[in-house]
């Protein structure tokens, strides 16, 4: 969990810098809406940056990182450049939710127990010599021990992934939620939307389907859970004016 913990701060600070280039955010509306964001949550922000996401593809985000008291806020410009402010602020509202309710440090050590999990299960299988026998192998080549712990361990790594899924999901209503607690209800559905489209999402897939095989649900989804879905008197329209 340690080692995670210093990739997450290591990466954006040293690595990042080699990809993309990281700009201070200029003074201006945007910044004083985002600092007062922060400071009606307590969110202890350091430095606020605008990274040149556009430079490699049209996808937009925002993120934080950084350890205590040393936070930092990242916005793609392509979210800067496809959104009004407030819908930023509803964006990083749902981003900020998840910093509130922990739900990066309780992901990291989820991950850990299935890392575990996964390094006692391997440690069992590999020196169980019935196993062995029972795929009509009297020695226990090591080699032979990973094969059979693959074909073994697919199907439970199915139903982890799921639970995993299932996990995340929540940890998104629950962001989503939280923006909606902080009064960006009508912004946060526009910002959803946007983002849809300009990072190709889905918008209405199958809840079963999505429940499998994303850790994030879809935008109808996401819509339904804050009470502010599309309607055939208000359905999702984007800036062109052509309904989806």
């Amino acid at each position: 969990m340690a080692f995670q913990l210093i990739i997450i701060t290591v990466y954006p600070t040293f690595i990042q810098p080699f990809f993309n280039k990281l700009t201070p955010m200029e003074d201006g509306e945007l910044r004083t809406r985002i600092e007062e964001l922060a400071a009606r949550i307590h969110f202890p922000l350091k430095k606020l940056y605008v990274i040149d996401g556009s430079k490699r593809s049209g996808h937009s985000n925002a993120y934080f990182y950084g350890f205590g008291k040393n936070k930092h806020i990242v916005l793609y410009d392509t979210l800067i450049d496809h959104s009004n402010t407030d819908e930023i602020c509803a964006v990083l509202a749902h981003e900020l939710g998840h910093w509130k309710m922990g739900h990066t440090l309780k992901l990291l050590a989820v991950n850990q127990v299935y890392l575990l999990s996964i390094f006692w299960l391997f440690s069992f299988f590999i020196h169980n010599k019935q196993l062995y026998q029972d795929f009509g192998f009297n020695t226990m080549p090591t080699l032979i021990g990973f094969l059979l712990f693959q074909f073994i361990y697919s199907p439970i790594e199915s139903v982890i992934g799921f639970l995993q899924h299932v996990y995340q999901r929540k940890n998104e209503y629950e962001a989503d939620a939280y923006a909606l607690k902080l009064g960006y209800a009508s912004t946060l559905r526009s910002a959803l939307i946007k983002l849809s489209v300009k990072n190709l999402g889905g918008f209405n897939v199958d809840p079963w389907y999505s429940a499998w095989n994303h850790s994030h649900p879809s935008l109808v989804e996401r819509l339904k859970a804050l009470g502010i879905a599309p309607t055939q008197d208000k359905p999702i329209v984007v800036e062109d004016k052509k309904e989806l």
